[in-house]
Order: structure tokens, then sequence, then C-alpha cells
């Protein structure tokens, strides 16, 4: 996975069409982003034009691209709006979570968490290990990201 030199990376907050949400991932290749159902979009990337993956406060994921995006915090109650419309639809398919996220955490704790720790699976890993040892902690974090993305396809694509 190629890393773009963009204004926006991992965990950044940010201000879409579809509402706010937090940067899941940076792509500067092409990539495969799930759709509904089976389907998947095929998203054109390059240093020049990345896109970026971003989990949004209201549900799902999407693809977007720079111009679609504004800075934003989690406080603002105004959000810019941003000039360009999504690359993919917004995937939110039926995610079973279930009992592997932490206690009492919603989708709006789970994207400020995600955010706090810089959008990485890794960084959330380190951060629950020591409570819950590698395992655990990978499940949950797993579990935390497939919520985030709205989709358990993520794994496969980025």
């Amino acid at each position: 996975m190629s890393r773009a030199a963009t204004p926006y990376e991992s965990g950044d907050v940010v201000a879409t069409p579809d509402g706010r949400g937090v940067v899941l991932a940076t792509r500067a290749e092409g990539f495969s982003f799930p759709q509904e159902g089976h389907d998947h979009a095929d998203v054109e990337a390059s240093p020049e034009r990345p896109a970026f993956v971003v989990a949004l406060e209201e549900g799902g994921s999407a693809t977007y691209r720079e111009g679609a995006l504004e800075p934003t915090t989690f406080g603002e109650t105004d959000l810019p709006e941003p000039k360009d419309e999504r690359v993919t639809d917004v995937v939110d398919e039926e995610v079973d979570s279930g009992d592997r996220l932490p206690e009492g955490m919603d989708r709006r704790e789970a994207l400020e968490y995600w955010s706090d720790l810089g959008g990485s699976w890794s960084a959330c890993v380190s951060d629950r290990e020591d409570e819950l040892g590698e395992q655990e902690a990978e499940a949950q974090c797993t579990a935390i990201k497939d919520l985030l993305s709205g989709t358990e396809r993520w794994r496969e694509h980025f």
C-alpha cells in the first residue's frame, strides 16, 4: 500500500459531502472498495490523485478525493461544505461486532478513539494489549474497524 503526501492522514477528522468522519486509509495506488452485496468498485488512485477511505459518523464508509474533504473537529457544529462528491457509494453492511467491542462503546466513541490513535489498527492493538492480551486486543481492534468501515471486507482491501 503506497502512502501519498497529502493534507489528510489516517485518523484525521474531516467533513465530507455525507457528514463528518475519520480517515481510515489514504491510498496512492488503485484498489478495490467494497460495495453493496458482494460487489466492489475499482478506485483509481495515484500519488498525484490519492483516494481517502473515510468512516462516517452516521454509519458506514466511503471513498473520497481530496476536494471532497475539509478538516473539522468532533466539537464543530457547523461543518464546512466540501466541493466534490464521493468516489464510491457508502458501504454500511450488517457487521457483527457484538461482544468484541469495548463495553459501552458506541460509534461516535469508536470514531474518536480511532482518531486519537492516528487511525491505525496496529496502534489500537498496542493500546489495548496490556489490558487484554495480544489475541483479544487484535479481535477487539478488528471489531472496532469493522464497525467503522461498515463492512468486514476492509480486511481484504484497505
